[in-house]
């Protein structure tokens, strides 16, 4: 059994608040709470220490602004609502990655994590989110702060650059985009005077759990449970004494 001794419960409305926003519908919320809930059940059963989550928290909170601290009560409906409940596969808890919005389609977890472990990760269709206002966005940076030669390699399944050589240099997609502060590593490259272009699709890593995608069919009236099932096709919700 997991142990259970530390109440959970008591702080995850304020780790579901750094984590998905509060204009989303509560049944998004509440899948959001699911995957945090399932997510710490998961580090602790991996070993990692509870001082050193709660340390991670306490970085993720001070990110955020005194404004952004007031907790709407939405997060605290997810939590009493999703009370003790976990997301798993064969009733074992696994990785369950999320991020703001696809690029149209999530991303195969074996494909970009490159091991079966991860193939619960299924690519989903996710055509509402081409609809987002943020879907695209534009990153302009000098020319002179980037390598002479930048060409992209490889991409995957979904359309994520997964190798870019800069001049000699081969990096992965991924590290590439997050060390430039780009929305996503799902980009193209365009070239002016002076400026280079990223045009990127979507917002975050692409796996799992799009969060735009699971409001919209919140907005559909499917519930928290439905949500997740759309994208953990594999998965099932238990409560985390079910656990052995």
């Amino acid at each position: 059994m997991i142990n259970q001794k530390f109440n959970v419960e008591r702080i995850l409305p304020v780790v579901t608040a750094t984590q998905i926003d509060k204009n989303m519908k509560l049944e998004t919320i509440k899948a959001q709470t699911i995957i945090a809930r399932s997510d710490y059940y998961r580090r602790l059963e991996e070993k990692e220490s509870l001082l050193d989550i709660l340390k991670e928290l306490r970085r993720d909170l001070e990110k955020k602004s005194f404004s952004e601290w007031i907790l709407d009560e939405k997060y605290e409906r997810a939590v009493e609502e999703t009370r003790g409940e976990v997301l798993v596969r064969n009733y074992k808890l696994e990785l369950l990655p999320y991020h703001q919005l696809s690029a149209g389609r999530t991303r195969n977890g074996k494909e970009v994590l490159h091991s079966d472990k991860y193939k619960y990760l299924k690519s989903v269709k996710c055509d509402s989110d081409k609809e987002a206002d943020d879907y695209l966005s534009s990153f302009y940076i000098s020319q002179v702060d980037l390598p002479k030669n930048l060409i992209i390699k490889k991409r995957d399944s979904a359309g994520y650059v997964t190798e870019i050589r800069a001049d000699d240099i081969v990096l992965e997609g991924e590290t590439f985009s997050r060390e430039l502060g780009l929305a996503s590593s799902n980009f193209s490259i365009k070239r002016s005077k002076n400026n280079i272009c990223f045009l990127c699709k979507g917002k975050g890593h692409g796996l799992g759990f799009s969060q735009y995608g699971g409001d919209q069919l919140a907005k559909n009236k499917k519930t928290a449970e439905e949500i997740l099932t759309t994208y953990f096709a594999d998965m099932q919700i238990v409560n985390v004494r079910e656990i052995k």
